[in-house]
């Protein structure tokens, strides 16, 4: 990647900035794509989630509760939600990393 001439974005009022016409065109960027930010010094680096359909997320995790719970009576609501909660974290942090 050879080095590029930098597009000018200003930060408004309400924090937010405008990334240019031609790069969200690029990056296939439209309103309510999600993007992670980092920090690295003074230097802020953005890049596209990427996240999985729901259905296909969902499977997954339910495939992951019948395999820990096989054999063993069936999980309460409690146990489900919690579940379900730290699953996800790990799916964030898997979409961060």
């Amino acid at each position: 990647m050879g080095q590029e001439e930098p597009d000018i974005a200003v930060v408004g009022a309400k924090g937010q900035i405008v990334i240019p016409q031609q790069l969200r065109k690029e990056l296939d960027i439209s309103p309510k794509t999600r993007l992670a930010i980092y920090r690295r010094g003074d230097k802020l680096i953005v890049t596209r989630l990427k996240i999985a359909p729901l259905g296909e997320d969902l499977r997954s995790l339910f495939k992951e509760m019948d395999q820990q719970y096989k054999g063993r009576r069936k999980p309460s609501e409690e146990e489900i939600l919690e579940e379900i909660q730290a699953y996800r974290r790990r799916r964030r942090a898997e979409l961060v990393t």
